[in-house]
């Protein structure tokens, strides 16, 4: 009987882990990229009006979803800064100073975002544009060989 529990529980247990694991969204670089070649066309857009930038709060809200350790703390808080400019009051002097402030405190995290995006997805994340072919690997192939001849010739002295 002791048996047939222990076997119940590891198959429970099992099963919770495998389901757990397929929930969350892949957090890997290669899928990043993926989910940031769809937003990337309205990344680089120019915002105007809040419309405008509650839009460009959720395309990096999906990008946060998914960003990688190495960048997810940079990303969010480029996320945050978007979610408060989102929100500022322009006829409020204070509220303006607070985005401005988290603008400045958000220099160091844009520059390691780009960087970290040009490294991996070869997009310039700040124009929103891919900049470089993607990163494929060169097919290898021999190269062809070639063979010069050169004429030998021989002189004899009298």
């Amino acid at each position: 009987m002791c048996t047939y529990r222990r076997v119940i529980l590891a198959t429970m247990t099992s099963f919770c882990l495998l389901t757990l694991g397929a929930c969350g969204p892949s957090r890997t670089g290669t899928n990043f990229c993926r989910v940031l070649q769809e937003e990337i066309p309205a990344i680089g857009a120019p915002i105007a009006t809040p419309a405008e930038v509650r839009a460009m709060v959720s395309r990096y809200q999906k990008l946060l979803d998914v960003a990688p350790l190495a960048i997810e703390a940079d990303l969010k808080v480029l996320t945050n800064l978007l979610e408060k400019s989102a929100q500022v009051d322009t006829s409020d002097l204070e509220s303006i100073q607070e985005v401005a402030d988290l603008a400045y405190a958000a220099n160091k995290s844009a520059l390691a975002v780009a960087a970290w995006t040009k490294d991996t997805c070869a997009v310039d994340i700040s124009l929103g544009a891919n900049i470089e072919p993607p990163r494929i690997a060169p097919a290898t192939s021999i190269a062809p060989t070639t063979t010069v001849l050169s004429e030998m010739t021989t002189t004899i002295a009298p």
